[in-house]
Formats: C-alpha cells, structure tokens, sequence
C-alpha cells in the first residue's frame, strides 16, 4: 500500500512515495500541513476524488488498502486536467531519465548467474535474492557461511544455497559441480526445498545421496586460526624411566640405556568435560636429547629418597565445597599428618545440580588430621588452594557430598623428595644437570644424609621428567549469546608415520564459558582425541572436534598436543590447527518465497567460495494453462507487475489479454515463438520495476506502455502508419536540429551483438554483421536473449538502422509529445528545408478540406495529405483536386473526424505521393522539458530495417 503526495502540481518531480498502515492517519498529517490539498484512488481525476467531506467519511479512510495520491495545492477542481497532465509528463520524465545500464556488471554485488567468469558460489551480503525469469543457469548465491568437518579423513564442505524467489522445475541431472554431475560425486548429499518447504522435509523437491534430519548449524569462523598454527609437542609428552643415582648435588644419571618406560601411546577415556588420558608402556633407549634442550625448564616427578612408604586410605568420605575431605576409615595411619600429598583413585559423589561426578586425582595438601579410636578413625584432609584445576569437577559441586575413597597418601616429609620444577643446565642422552637445584627444592641440601636404603629405595624409583613450557595454541575467543557449541579441525597434511611404523598425535582441547563482559567464569572443561596414522602412508588425516556447550553463550578454547614421537629423519607427524568455528543451529527452518539447497560434498579449494554448484533451472509462473515453467514474455511481465514486491499493481491496471495476443502475434510475425523469450536473472537491488519492464520490452521487439490506466507492451514493426504528426503548430520555434549523414554514423563498419548460449554452457556468443572482418564494431548487450533466433533477429535490426538510417531530427514538441514513446513511428515536418504545405485544419466539410495555410499544387502530379486523428494516428489520403488556395478535395472522408474547433486543431502535412514515407521517423529518445513540453530525438524511418524478421520464416535460419 502506498501514498504518493505531489507537493508542486506543475512540476511532478517534486513527489515523496512512501508505504502506509493506516490512510487516515497519513491523511491527517497531510491535511493540517497542507489545508487545499485533495486526495485519490489511483489515476488522478475528478472521478476518483475522494476527499473526505465529513467525519464519517474520513474515519472509511482507517482500513483501506492499495495505492493513492496525493496534491497539495489543488483547491480548485478546474485546474485539475492540467495537474493531471503535468505529472503524466513527469511520469514520462522518470521513466526515460532514469533508466540505467543493465549491462553494467557489478562483480561485487551482482548475482554469478550473470557473470563469465569467476562464477563462484558466494555470498552476496545486503544484496537482492536473486529474481530469475525464465530458463537459466543458476549458480546459486550462499545463504550463511560454509563450514568444514572430517570424516574418514576427507574434509567434508556443509552449504546452505539460495537458489532465488520463487518455483522452479529443476533437471536432476543438469546439478553439477562445474562440469561434474552431482550425482556421480562419490558422497555428495544435496537436497532441493520448495518456498515454504521445512530444511528438514522428509520429502523434498529434488534429494541425492543421504537425507538431511538435522537443521543446518549457522557457523562463524575464528579468524584467529588460519591453518598456520602448527602444533608444537606438548611439555607433557615426557619420558619416565627407572635405576637413577645423583652426582655432584645437582646431576641425575640414568645408569642403564634399554629398560621399560612410559612411552607417549595416548588415549581418551572417560566422557565429556571430565574424562582422562590414559597411556601404555614400551621398552626403549632413554634419549634425554629428544626431549629437552639446554635452558628448558623441567618438571621432575618422583624423585624420593625414603623408606618411608606411601600409605593407602579408604572409606567413606564427607566431602566438603570448600575442599576438605573427612574420611572415615578402621584403618589407623602412623604420623598421617607427615605426608603431603594425597593420589585418589576413585571418589565419586552425586550433585543435585550437576549429576554424578567423578573426583579422582593426585592433589597436594595443606594438612591431615587425626581423630577417632580403634577401628572408628576419621581423617581430615586439607586439599590445598588450586585443587579445582586439578580436577575442575569441583567447579561443578554445589554442596557438600558423600562418598567412597580409594586413595594414597604420598610424599613424606621423612623421605628425600627431589621433585620439582628446575632449569637444564646440560645434558647428554643418559644425563641431566641442573642450575642449583637446591635454590627451588631444600631437600637437595639432605642428600649427604641420605641413608643406603634411601639409595637403593631411590634407584627403584620410577622417575618422571616433563617440560614446564605451556605449548598450548589460545585462548581463543568466539561465539555469541547465541552459540551452542564449536568445531575444531586438524590435520596431518602429509600423514602420521615413521617409516612402516603408524604414529599417532594426540590432542587435548580446554574450554570455558565466557560472560557478556569478556570475564571468563566456570570450570576449565577438558576433551581429547587422538589422530591415528598408518605405516608408509602419506595420505592426509583429518580429524574434528564438535563439542556442545554446558550452556549457550561465549566460550574460550585452547588445544595442546600431548604427545612427542620423537625427532627420527623418518618421522612424519607435523599436525596444523587447520579451522575453528562457533555455531548453533539455524533459527530460520523455512523459506517463505525462496527455494534453498542444502548440500553436503567433499571440500573443493582453499578457500569457502571457491566451489561452482550450478543448475539450469525453469521458473514457474501462472500462465494460460496453469502453474508451470514458462520463458514466454508474456507470463513473465504480467508476473512482474502483479508482483507485491515489483510492480505492486491489481489485476485491473494490467492489460493481461494484450499481452496474450502481443506474444501470439509476436511468435507468428517471426514465425517462431523463440523471438517470444525471456530469460534472464534481476539482481540489482537498486533495480526499479520500470527498469525491468524495459529490459523485458526491448528482448522482444517492444517498448512498455501504459495509458488510460493499462499497462501493455507496444510491439515494434514494419508499419505503413505513423502515429502522431508534427508540424510548426506543434514543435516549438526553432527547436528543430536535423543531421544529415553521408555514410555510416560514428564510423561504425559493422554491429557486434553479444547473447548467451545455453549449448556452450551460456556463455557468451556474439553475432557480427556484415561479418568478422570489420574494426569498429558497434558492441551491443543483450539481456535476456539465449536462442540464437532472437539474436539473430535484433542484430540484423540494428545493423539495418545503422546502415540505412540518413537523417537525424531533434525537436521540442508541445502536448502531443506525451502521447508518444520510444520507437514509435511518428511523422515530422522537416521545417528547415522547402516544404510544399503544413499548417492546421479551419474546416472539414465531407471530403473538402479547409487549410489554414495556402497551398499551390502541380495538377501534373499527385499528392496525398498526412491527417492528425485524435485516437493518436495518422491517416494518409490521396488529395484529387484543389478547390481555391485554402481548400482541398481528398478521395475519401477522414478514417474519423477532424478536431476543428477549440484551441487545437487537428495538424496536416502535404507531400507528394512518391514521398508518401519522407516524413516518417522511429523516436530514439524521448525526455520531459518542461509543462507541455518533451524533447524527441528520431531518426528516419525506413522499411529496410525489417527485412531479415522474416529470416526464419523463409527458411535462412534454424
């Protein structure tokens, strides 16, 4: 519903539209602003004056619909006609003024439907769905971000595609991926959804491959993780191995080179947020120099000189949110409070809020303390600060708990415990010296005391070395109020493997939620997974971490590789963190006017938009015989105008049998229904309706119209009829310019006329006339033209008016101007040159005619009269005698009769018979100049121009 309000009535460029709820509040503020002004429905006339006269009338203003207008200074009925004029010219001014370049090609914006090269799937942000008419080739436009997952190790690509508004029918086995059928893809799933049709219909339009029963996830990558980001071995991938002495105070020495220790075989137990790594054993060498460095800080697990042994502990168990442990046990521990640390095995409870969890983990303590008697001791452990980050379980605790511990209590202080974080001051395969070891750890100071039992305790020892350096990638930061979870891709780009030995890397991911400030809260989740390579392969691994969130919102994550394979010439295990993404499933299930693809692939490129899903696909619309895929101009303009978001018109302002019969007439006059074709796809979103009527017009030989209301299209054609004449009482004084041309205008040798093929992929083709050989071809764009009948058809026409055409004519004409429009045939007083008589018509008495303008006719020649008729045509009578200087005697009576009274009178030109078509001219141009006034450029009117219309019909074309 709109509301045009006209602010200057002579001068109809000064006009707002704008869209409406209710018509009386519009009117309302209209009226007290404006006080004269008048309102109506539709065409501007008195009899669709609606002003409202009384309350009544003007509350029947609150509920309409459609489309009004609106003069500011129209008080005075008598002046309506005028007004009404005037901003018909206006109109007329808008719509040739304004017409844009539709072959202007935006390659930013515009749809790769109309491109011819780079035809890329993409995005088009902000721009207009892509409007298609007819048969074409569609590369469909994405609607939200591509995302990338693997599985098997084949990266796999998930799209969500916009084919464009509307139906079509849709050839399953014209779906390809660039020249590729789609459905000999190995793997590929693709789903085709009607407007209003559910992305997880059972029952789509078109499905190939495997069916979709999930909504697609609307994804946003981390721009922060490109696939540069290698992962560095993690400090944790250490070695462990056993039979150490210590010399020299601050030097370890491993006393055997081949023994079984803890090799990195790394696995993922447990469930989500709070599972473990577990790892198995191997024999090897012990090779310091694989794993550390000189400098590198090292962490040192273990290492105790003690008889003193660890003690076990088990029972039931009060466990406390502030970390206290109160174990209940018949088991009575000498000197409990002398040990500092405290490994549980198991310990899990059950939380009101958060479910079972599991507590186990090695955490030091603060303090132990015993209480109880004989067989009833309870001992109360003291977990000291950082305990949640041992296990972040604890975040998850929201009251205190019970239940079972199996445990130990180790590092006593009675024993020498060496453990701890130094600096490598040197080392070789066998042996590590560190930088004054007894500056972090006092008990290096007690190793003179230590005791041949502690020794040999200690050369039992099962020593753990690890580095301290974090080799963690993040935290990153991703997500909205809105995301559910996130993806992480790796990938291994030339496998895992050491000669014929399969390796593997194995990956642990921290994440934590993070609030609308930026202030990340909550536990620290865990998960890990482990890439699994094969021997002598170098094939990629692919490997992809989905996690759901505890909770919607933002969330920060970092990943860690926790294994070394070593540094062998033959090892091949260098793993990239290949993407990130946050996401959560689409709030969007269906698509009221568009149809939409789902497609699941193997990834093509390096890049989201380098993939090329092509269709040709049919528009559908409502034609004679139903709803069905038509290329007929016809069903496609009247489409167009009743669009409520094109043409926003009724069915009454479009003249629907008109365009029937246009495209019948059409179809037989070239003796094909080729020349009837449009086909084309609208992806300017600054694109007005006018614009495209226009482009539809000229691919069919016509130009839009629109009179008394009625839209229709003209259709131009050899015609022995001119339309309307002008002479000196219609063309303004010395207005008239006249170019004559001695050869071809603009040097132009010949016409190049470019269309698309749908043989040859629709890509370009191009007509040249008179042949290949010419230099300065006139280039002209098509759109919409995809047979080659058709181009055949308009390049000859426009090579015939380049070649035929003599003359030139540019003229201010008064109000008969405005009934004109491009490329109708019109006749012209040439006033710059002799002419025999022209001038208005005082009298018409039957066939008697008395001129205003004295004539003298040759009685050895023939002559016929031009006669302007007031139904806006031309009528050409023979004249057979002169009566008196000012009368004339024609053959027969005018086809009507001749306005021969009021201000203007019907026009008239005399020629001679021979000249019967020296006045007629084609308008090129037309422009509003002012009230009752248009600019007309033509060029002359020649019947040669249409010859080759008839190529078809005779056979010289296919």
């Amino acid at each position: 519903m709109t509301l045009k309000i006209f602010h200057n009535e002579l001068d109809a460029t000064e006009c707002t539209e704008r869209s409406f709820d209710c018509l009386l509040k519009e009117w309302l503020a209209i009226r007290e602003k404006y006080p004269a002004s008048r309102l109506y429905k539709g065409t501007i006339c008195v009899q669709n004056d609606i002003t409202p006269k009384t309350k009544l009338e003007a509350w029947a203003l609150k509920d309409v619909t459609g489309d009004y207008q609106v003069l500011c200074h129209a008080a005075d009925p008598v002046t309506l006609g005028i007004i009404a004029a005037v901003i018909s010219v206006g109109v007329a001014v808008y719509t040739y003024a304004n017409m844009p370049d539709m072959s202007a090609t935006n390659d930013v914006a515009g749809s790769p439907n109309n491109s011819l090269a780079q035809r890329q799937n993409k995005h088009r942000v902000n721009e207009r769905v892509p409007d298609i008419y007819g048969r074409r080739k569609s590369v469909p436009d994405l609607i939200s971000s591509v995302w990338r997952h693997y599985g098997d190790n084949i990266q796999i690509e998930e799209c969500l595609l916009d084919i464009g508004t509307g139906w079509f029918a849709i050839d399953e086995d014209s779906i390809n991926e660039g020249e590729t059928p789609i459905n000999t893809i190995e793997g590929a799933s693709l789903s085709i959804y009607e407007p209003g049709q559910s992305l997880i219909d059972a029952t789509p339009q078109i499905q190939i491959g495997t069916a979709f029963d999930e909504l697609p996830l609307v994804t946003k990558q981390v721009s922060g993780i490109d696939g540069k980001q290698v992962l560095k071995t993690s400090a944790s991938g250490g070695i462990t191995f056993t039979d150490f002495t210590i010399e020299d105070g601050n030097k370890l020495v491993g006393n055997t080179e081949y023994t079984t220790y803890e090799h990195t075989y790394w696995y993922w137990r447990g469930g989500d947020h709070n599972g473990y790594w577990k790892t198995e054993t191997r024999s090897n060498y012990l090779r310091f120099t694989q794993a550390f460095e000189q400098g590198d800080s090292i962490k040192i697990e273990n290492a105790i000189f003690g008889s003193v042994a660890d003690a076990q502990i088990s029972g039931n168990t009060d466990v406390g949110v502030d970390g206290v442990l109160t174990i209940a046990s018949s088991k009575e521990l000498i000197n409990p409070s002398e040990y500092r640390r405290i490994r549980i095995a198991a310990l899990n409870v059950a939380d009101t809020n958060n479910g079972d969890l599991t507590l186990a983990g090695e955490y030091p303590v603060d303090s132990i303390i015993k209480s109880g008697s004989a067989n009833a001791w309870f001992y109360e452990v003291t977990l000291s600060a950082g305990y949640k980050d041992v296990n972040p379980n604890f975040y998850l605790l929201t009251a205190d708990a019970a239940g079972i511990t199996s445990a130990v209590l180790t590092a006593n202080t009675n024993n020498i415990d060496l453990s701890g974080v130094y600096t490598i001051a040197s080392l070789t395969d066998t042996t590590i010296s560190l930088v004054n070891p007894a500056g972090v750890n006092a008990d290096w100071s007690k190793l003179d005391g230590a005791t041949p039992e502690q020794i040999a305790s200690f050369r039992q020892r099962t020593i753990r070395f690890t580095g301290t350096g974090s080799n963690f990638t993040g935290w990153k930061y991703s997500g909205s109020k809105d995301t559910t979870g996130f993806i992480l891709n790796f990938l291994a780009n030339n496998g895992i493997y050491e000669g014929d030995k399969a390796k593997q890397v194995s990956i642990e991911v921290e994440y934590q939620m993070v609030g609308d400030d930026g202030v990340p809260y909550g536990p620290i989740m865990r998960h890990g997974d482990t890439m699994e390579g094969q021997a002598n392969n170098r094939s990629p691994v692919g490997m992809t971490i989905k996690k759901e969130l505890p909770e919607a919102g933002k969330v920060r994550f970092r990943v860690n590789r926790l294994n070394d394979n070593g540094n062998s010439t033959q090892l091949i295990d260098d793993v990239v963190f290949e993407s990130a993404y946050s996401y959560y499933e689409t709030k969007k299930s269906v698509y009221e006017h568009d149809t939409v693809i789902r497609l699941r692939r193997m990834a093509i490129g390096s890049g989201t938009n380098a993939s090329e899903l092509n269709a040709i696909v049919h528009r559908k619309l409502n034609t004679i015989g139903g709803f069905l895929p038509t290329s007929d101009f016809a069903d496609i303009s009247i489409a167009m105008a009743l669009d409520p978001y094109i043409g926003r018109m009724d069915e009454t302002e479009v003249d629907v049998d008109s365009f029937y019969d246009l495209s019948d007439e059409i179809a037989t006059y070239f003796g094909t229904d080729k020349a009837t074709e449009f086909n084309y796809t609208f992806d300017d979103k600054y694109s007005s309706y006018q614009e495209m009527i226009f482009t539809v017009a000229e691919a069919v030989f016509c130009t839009a119209r629109r009179e008394g209301g009625l839209h229709y299209f003209n259709f131009e054609r050899e015609t022995p009829n001119s339309l309307v004449l002008f002479n000196h009482r219609n063309i303004r004084p010395e207005s008239m310019v006249v170019t004559e041309f001695f050869g071809i205008q603009d040097n132009y040798d010949g016409v190049e006329l470019k269309w698309r093929d749908p043989s040859d992929n629709y890509s370009e083709a191009i007509i040249r006339l008179p042949d290949e050989l010419r230099t300065n071809y006139k280039t002209i764009d098509t759109q919409g033209v995809t047979n080659y009948s058709q181009a055949h058809f308009l390049a000859h026409r426009a090579w015939n008016k380049l070649r035929y055409n003599r003359k030139a004519i540019e003229f201010t004409a008064y109000g008969e101007g405005d009934l004109v429009t491009r490329m109708d045939r019109i006749a012209i007083v040439d006033s710059t040159v002799p002419i025999l008589c022209s001038g208005q018509v005082e009298l018409q008495e039957n066939t008697v005619l008395t001129l205003d303008y004295p004539v003298s006719l040759d009685e050895s020649k023939s002559y016929v009269v031009h006669l302007q008729l007031k139904n806006c045509t031309v009528d050409v009578i023979e004249i057979v005698g002169q009566v008196s200087h000012y009368q004339i005697e024609v053959a027969r009576i005018p086809m009507m009769p001749l306005v021969t009274s009021g201000v203007a009178h019907a026009v008239f030109d005399i020629t001679e018979a021979k000249d019967l078509e020296a006045d007629a001219y084609l308008i090129n141009e037309k422009t509003g100049k002012g009230v009752f006034q248009s600019s007309i450029s033509a060029m002359s009117y020649d019947r040669r121009y249409y010859p080759n219309d008839k190529d078809y019909i005779n056979g010289l074309i296919a």
